[in-house]
């Protein structure tokens, strides 16, 4: 199969295109240069930190021509699935002023937790005591609906790995016994189905690249597309071996950058 006969690419954008706001060359470049092979792009992006304004302005940033249709991002993919479930809902949440700014565009009220009708569980790299206190006490109402943006444990850094949401999953889940009801980025189907209607493509039509074999390529094969993983970010040469066997989970493609796809 060449990958390049695909008409879509649904690209994630840390660990592959960037880290945080450093760009990664051979990422950019590969983004070019499948612009220029007339692929249709959607930047698909577990960030639950972000904006799509925040995004698209680090996309430019790389000095890459990308508008804000092609970006989906957990925070607005998030906003617009509870949007969707319930109008002008209550949610409080444990997220940075990203996702605040998404949730209040998709025209939901972000309140206190005693006024909450969801938890909307989210990273943020300013945690503290009190705001895990007021979730773990929503998370304990069962009438309350409980929302994660995305599950990723770790998330690549400038520097190298930061905790991701699932910090905060996982210490609710050892609290309290509780999942979240919903999960809305990658691997759920929910985001990857979100991002074929924007790019008006069959999952069969499309390739899902991403760095983490647990993320990005089990969103993949979720939705049935061909699947890329490249070394640039959360995986590597190093850990790729351990990686797979410890999800069991093969990849169709392996690449070191996105741009070694590109120029398959």
């Amino acid at each position: 199969m060449n990958l390049l006969d695909k008409k879509g690419f649904i690209l994630d954008i840390d660990g592959v295109i960037g880290r945080g706001d450093k760009p990664i060359i051979e990422g950019v470049e590969g983004v070019r240069r499948l612009k220029e092979a007339g692929k249709k792009l959607v930047f698909v992006s577990n960030n639950s930190t972000r904006s799509r304004r925040i995004l698209l302005d680090r996309l430019q940033n790389f000095g890459l021509d990308v508008d804000e249709g092609e970006i989906l991002v957990a925070t607005y993919a998030t906003a617009r699935y509870i949007a969707e479930e319930k109008k002008n809902a209550k949610v409080f949440t444990t997220g940075e002023i990203g996702l605040i700014e998404e949730l209040k565009l998709a025209d939901l009220e972000v309140v206190d937790y005693k006024n909450a009708e969801y938890l909307v569980v989210a990273q943020n790299r300013n945690l503290n005591y009190e705001l895990i206190t007021k979730a773990l006490r929503l998370c304990l109402k069962k009438d309350v609906r409980y929302v994660a943006t995305n599950p990723d444990r770790i998330f690549p850094g400038e520097d190298g790995p930061i905790p991701g949401t699932g910090m905060l999953i996982g210490a609710l889940y050892w609290m309290t016994g509780r999942m979240p009801d919903v999960t809305v980025g990658k691997p759920s189907k929910i985001i990857m189905e979100q991002a074929l209607s924007i790019l008006g493509l069959k999952a069969e039509e499309v390739a899902v690249v991403g760095d983490q074999i647990d993320v990005d390529v089990l969103a993949g094969k979720n939705i049935g597309a061909t699947t890329v993983l490249v070394l640039t970010g959360v995986t590597n040469s190093e850990n790729l071996k351990s990686l797979i066997e410890r999800f069991n989970l093969r990849p169709d493609f392996i690449f070191s950058s996105l741009l070694d796809l590109a120029r398959e």
